[in-house]
């Protein structure tokens, strides 16, 4: 039986991927393990390159590529499922995580029989090489959001490199968010009483392609929080949506009144803002909420021109609901609210299920 299974979750990792296979296997020679590959359909073929490898090979090593559903948490709770060890080792697919600290997490937690043991990039160092200063900055802010929500002091509860028995993965994994990027932070707020340790990780610098942690990572995050607080009534996709759209009232208001202060008529003005507000929250919605889905400029279009009808249909709703309230004695505040509730809903429904559908 292994003693323990590695989920490496990919995406576009052609160029690192097969490099850190063979590095695993050297470094682990002595041990029963297995890898599990888990691809995000990637448009680079990483998936192809691995089944490829592993035709040729003995050594345990499984490729799951999901048509189905993208984001690495439900990413490594699939790996998680078709894993034959009680221990599971998660880490990266771009070769920054160094397979020797695999090592020293499994003499970790076999010393002291831990169900989590936590490979940091901060544990004994303020900075880490591997991490350009964009994603330092990024990384910094993640861990500052995230630390008033878990109950033990973790120098880094956003790393993607850690042990933990495959049995707390089982217990947790109807709850943790299955669209998120930041798994071992769902497992620390969601399970504040695991027996756990942090090690000093030696984080490499990225040999080939690009990095994941961007802003749509952050304000995940920030959804990934208000979706645990909320016990999954408000999911992490619909918080960013909403947190956009508001921006959307912004930037309608403020170009409203620079027009008006121009000289431009009421009208005019109006429906400029509203053009610009809808484009904006588009374009916003793309990168930050549904992680750069039109990823070409013809996606955009064809994006731009469907968010724009259907956010005609979500304003009509908003404009019916809210004259039938206050037709039916409501209020003008409570008949605006829900009118502008209504269409919010709506819009979202239509922009998750139609515009970015995968």
């Amino acid at each position: 039986m292994n003693e323990f299974s590695i989920l490496i979750p990919t995406y576009n990792e052609k160029d690192n991927i097969l490099d850190l296979i063979q590095e695993i296997h050297e470094t682990l020679i002595s041990y029963e393990y297995e890898i599990i590959i888990i691809d995000d359909n990637s448009p680079d073929k990483t998936a192809e390159i691995v089944k490829a490898y592993a035709a040729n090979k003995t050594e345990k090593l499984i490729c799951i590529e999901r048509t189905w559903q993208k984001g690495l948490s439900s990413g490594i709770i699939e790996g998680m499922a078709v894993a034959n060890a009680p221990l599971v080792v998660v880490m990266d697919g771009d070769g920054q995580h160094d397979p020797k600290n695999i090592i020293k997490l499994l003499e970790v937690q076999k010393n002291a029989s831990l169900d989590l043991v936590i490979g940091s990039r901060f544990f004994t160092k303020e900075y880490a090489t591997g991490l350009s200063n964009n994603r330092s900055i990024l990384s910094k802010i993640g861990i500052a959001l995230t630390k008033p929500f878990i109950s033990k002091s973790i120098t880094d509860p956003l790393t993607g490199f850690f042990l933990i028995k495959r049995q707390i993965l089982q217990k947790l994994q109807k709850q943790i968010y299955k669209d998120g990027f930041k798994i071992l932070f769902d497992i620390l707020m969601l399970d504040k009483n695991l027996k756990l340790k942090e090690i000093q990780i030696n984080f490499r610098d990225r040999k080939l392609g690009d990095s994941k942690l961007n802003l749509s990572t952050l304000a995940h995050l920030l959804g990934q929080i208000v979706e645990n607080l909320s016990y999954g009534i408000i999911p992490s996709t619909f918080f960013v949506f909403s947190f956009i759209g508001s921006l959307g009232v912004l930037v309608h208001l403020i170009s409203l009144y620079l027009l008006l202060d121009a000289g431009i008529t009421y009208i005019i003005s109006n429906f400029f803002g509203s053009a610009l507000a809808l484009t904006s929250n588009y374009f916003l919605n793309n990168y930050l909420t549904f992680n750069n889905l039109h990823n070409t400029i013809r996606k955009k279009i064809a994006g731009l021109f469907k968010y724009s009808v259907f956010n005609s249909l979500s304003l009509v709703v908003n404009i019916g609901v809210a004259s039938f309230l206050y037709l039916d004695n409501f209020s003008i505040a409570i008949s605006t609210l829900l009118g502008i509730a209504a269409g919010l809903l709506l819009n979202y429904f239509l922009s998750r299920n139609i515009v970015f559908k995968l």
